[in-house]
């Protein structure tokens, strides 16, 4: 029985995003994933546009701990943490100060892209510009960049960059396609899935039940693997702890 997962993406926050609609439907969302073996949960709300950054934040914030009251006044056990799902264009190079958008608060930050337009020379100058402030860059869903699909080899060139990355859940599955499961399973096989996430928007396909995700996964993916990606990476996101990558092969000998 896999225990204790941290789902590090999800857009279970309601009324802030596209993600959940209401409170009913975070609580519902809430209660799915801690009956499902994940025990704690970042709440990362998009962030698309820099100008209206600070007034997300406040927003997110008050959010976030209402919430945490309501779970607690209704006898949940789950823990839900702050973040954000950064879109990142050029207009990152405008921001100076990034430490109020991280996980939990600590060096590590989830960052997305446009799925088509995006090209690798696009992500290497994006990431490299933030670890020039001590960040530690995660990318969201590699498996769905159309970059990547292009040429899964530049997901070795970005690990060897000091990169991390997190799939979702249901990509093994092919939640979001075959060819995002094919990559999704190759990752998995080369050691190169560091955190996974529900990427959960609703109650309905894209939901915070990663558990039944994992149990169904056709790649053979060890236990110490999913301790690793689905417990211990998540926790030195937590603590603010290093993260050594456990790559078992490189995505160009898949």
């Amino acid at each position: 029985m896999i225990e204790n997962l941290t789902d590090i993406h999800s857009h279970t926050l309601w009324d802030i995003d596209d993600g959940a609609r209401n409170l009913d439907q975070t609580l519902g969302m809430c209660a799915l994933a801690e009956d499902s073996s994940t025990s704690s949960i970042f709440l990362t709300p998009h962030l698309i546009y820099w100008k209206s950054a600070e007034n997300l934040l406040d927003e997110r914030d008050e959010k976030i701990g209402f919430l945490k009251d309501v779970l607690k006044d209704n006898n949940f056990t789950i823990d839900v943490k702050s973040g954000f799902e950064i879109l990142c264009d050029d207009e990152i190079f405008c921001v100076k100060y990034f430490k109020p958008y991280t996980l939990n608060g600590s060096r590590y930050i989830l960052i997305e892209f446009d799925f088509f337009k995006t090209t690798e020379d696009d992500v290497v100058c994006w990431c490299k510009y933030i670890q020039s402030y001590g960040l530690v860059p995660i990318i969201a869903h590699p498996e769905r960049y159309g970059f990547v699909m292009q040429d899964r080899t530049v997901l070795d060139r970005l690990s060897d960059l000091g990169v991390l990355f997190q799939i979702n859940a249901g990509s093994p599955v092919g939640a979001f396609g075959d060819v995002e499961m094919n990559i999704a399973c190759d990752m998995l096989t080369a050691g190169y899935v560091d955190f996974i996430g529900s990427d959960a928007h609703g109650l309905s396909r894209r939901n915070t039940d990663m558990l039944s995700f994992l149990n169904d996964y056709p790649c053979t993916v060890s236990e110490k693997q999913i301790k690793l990606f689905g417990c211990e990476n998540p926790a030195a996101i937590m603590n603010d702890t290093k993260i050594s990558p456990n790559r078992l092969k490189y995505m160009s000998e898949i």
